[in-house]
């Protein structure tokens, strides 16, 4: 396999700087003083793609039972160092800092996901070997509970583990999922419930739990083409908005900026996702085929259920808007994804004949 060590896929890595861009100037307008932290991630974030995208990918395969075992034992440390918040315990807290493991380990998985699958092993091996990696950590983000980071990696391990069966079985597969579906309520926390309540009736309880909702669509209509400009957006300002700078900062950026400024975020978005995808299909390895499409579809679960969620045609469930919301854990994880893309493409694993100079 080739090495092109001054690789960088510039259209892969100029969207999320812009996007980037952007969450700094609307967090300086409707929480100036989470920028120095935001600003801070980003360093962290670029430190961290820089790493992971000088290291040989091929390093991280070898190593995949030591980092499995790794971030098991990172996703414990919440219930043992973590504090309790909002009924989770799914957060480090270091100074003014919070780590959510759920969140780092994401990228690790992927490869471990990505590099069983392409094992010279029988199928049904496979199979089992993808179950368990998934169900072990899975099962600990489920009960901590963090459903969100749940649904969003289980994304991304389904898309691997789909890769080892044909269309009829997926098919089939698919069938039985919607099957048993219904008995999936059974195993959510009561809070949970009420957030899909209230997703299917939030003027219910107006109020009480579909507030959120209710002030979330109202502050991203009240936007319109323009947007009222920057600080002069009343919902975020006033802090009628909940989680203004995290879940919801898609409906700040909407009343601030407008049409224009949420268009421009989606199409950013859809560059970035689109040259993922590119990356996929050039790939020389399956393995870079796997990954890149797993965190495709992890991040694209992402973006629709966060933008849903925040023009009320998704349930809240507390997943981020990558690149624009507001923390470290996330943006560092997504960071690691690109950092690991741009190790793909480096050592051979994908066609560096992607690069636009």
């Amino acid at each position: 396999m080739s090495f092109k060590s001054n690789y960088f896929d510039w259209w892969l890595i100029l969207p999320p700087l812009l996007l980037l861009t952007i969450s700094i100037t609307i967090l300086r307008s409707i929480a100036p003083s989470l920028v120095p932290f935001q600003i801070g991630f980003l360093l962290a974030g670029m430190i961290a793609f820089w790493i992971f995208s000088r290291l040989d990918y091929r390093v991280l395969v070898s190593l995949s039972t030591v980092l499995f075992i790794a971030c098991l034992l990172f996703l414990l440390t919440p219930a043992i160092f973590g504090n309790q918040s909002r009924g989770a315990t799914r957060w480090l807290q270091i100074s003014q800092i919070s780590i959510q493991p759920s969140e780092l380990i994401k990228p690790i998985l992927l490869i471990i996901f990505s590099a069983i699958s392409v094992l010279n092993i029988p199928n049904s091996k496979k199979i089992i070997l993808l179950l368990l990696a998934f169900i072990i950590p899975g099962v600990i983000i489920f009960f901590q509970p963090d459903l969100g980071s749940f649904l969003v990696l289980g994304v991304g391990w389904l898309t691997i583990f789909l890769s080892q069966f044909s269309i009829k079985k997926i098919i089939f597969l698919a069938l039985i999922c919607g099957l048993l579906l219904p008995t999936s309520w059974f195993f959510l926390k009561s809070y949970q419930k009420d957030r899909l309540s209230t997703f299917l009736n939030p003027y219910n309880d107006p109020l009480g739990r579909g507030y959120q909702v209710i002030q979330s669509v109202i502050t991203v209509g009240s936007g319109q083409f323009w947007g009222r400009g920057l600080g002069h957006g009343t919902q975020s300002q006033l802090r009628f908005l909940p989680e203004r700078h995290t879940d919801f900062i898609f409906a700040s950026l909407s009343e601030e900026l407008g049409f224009v400024g949420a268009g421009t975020v989606l199409v950013l978005l859809i560059i970035f996702l689109w040259r993922v995808y590119s990356h996929s299909q050039a790939s020389a390895q399956p393995i870079g085929t796997l990954f890149c499409l797993a965190s495709l579809n992890m991040l694209a679960f992402q973006i629709f259920v966060n933008i849903g969620m925040n023009m009320g045609i998704a349930p809240i469930t507390g997943i981020t808007l990558p690149f624009v919301s507001y923390g470290g854990s996330s943006l560092l994880s997504q960071s690691i994804i690109l950092g690991i893309i741009t190790s793909l493409s480096r050592h051979g694993a994908t066609n560096t004949s992607l690069q636009i100079s």
